[in-house]
């Protein structure tokens, strides 16, 4: 999904300074004029530039979605690895400001409205994950397989970052990019070039010639889980 055209994209330093003020004065009590104040601007390119509180906090997600869209759209890399580093990058952008990322959290914790914002954000991401392995995975490609793995892509992100705001992980980006790729690689069949989607394979199980029916299946289903 596009981002919002309409308005420049504020400069990163802008948007922390502003959820800086809000947590300072809390969110409720905060105002346009005290944000404006907060980044520098006048009242009314404040609202050029952000338009409300609410995308003063998600301000660093417009960035975050542009700069993925444009790295999809650019790169040459196979698509498994090129999801796995556009959503790395997400992730890297958005706790480059550790003290504003911990902020923001905080007040999406705190603040309803925020949180339901946060699942529309959730929704963009998914829904440029999946118009780029649209065309990038293999024609006859399960539409099942692109939702999932553009959900799984967003669920890793976002269990990496709050392992990271709770100071569970230190190298939140490594982290990320380690179990990114063990997603993708989950999808493997779909992302490698050549694939086809679903390709079938020879599945060589050893048996008792004597077993049942029910032993010979077992062998096989053995076989198939190492693989």
């Amino acid at each position: 999904m596009a981002t919002k055209p309409s308005r420049t994209a504020p400069a990163p330093d802008s948007s922390s300074a502003a959820i800086r003020r809000i947590a300072e004065r809390g969110y409720e009590a905060t105002t346009a004029g005290d944000l404006a104040d907060a980044v520098g601007m006048s009242r009314s390119t404040f609202f050029r530039r952000f338009g409300s509180k609410d995308d003063v906090v998600f301000a660093d997600h417009d960035l975050a979605l542009e700069q993925l869209e444009r790295f999809l759209g650019d790169t040459e890399l196979p698509p498994g690895e090129a999801l796995a580093q556009g959503t790395t990058d997400v992730l890297r952008l958005l706790i480059r400001d550790p003290e504003a990322a911990r902020l923001r959290f905080d007040l999406m914790r705190h603040t309803p409205s925020l949180r339901d914002r946060e699942l529309v954000i959730t929704h963009r991401y998914e829904r440029v994950f999946g118009r780029y392995l649209r065309e990038a995975a293999p024609v006859g490609t399960p539409e099942w397989v692109v939702a999932a793995l553009a959900s799984g892509l967003v669920a890793v992100h976002n269990a990496t970052l709050r392992d990271w705001l709770r100071g569970r992980v230190a190298d939140a980006p490594a982290a990320a990019a380690r179990d990114l790729g063990r997603l993708v690689a989950l999808f493997e069949r779909w992302l490698s070039p050549g694939a086809g989607g679903e390709r079938s394979r020879v599945v060589v199980a050893v048996y008792d010639a004597a077993g049942s029916p029910e032993s010979v299946l077992d062998a096989v289903a053995a076989e198939l889980g190492q693989r």
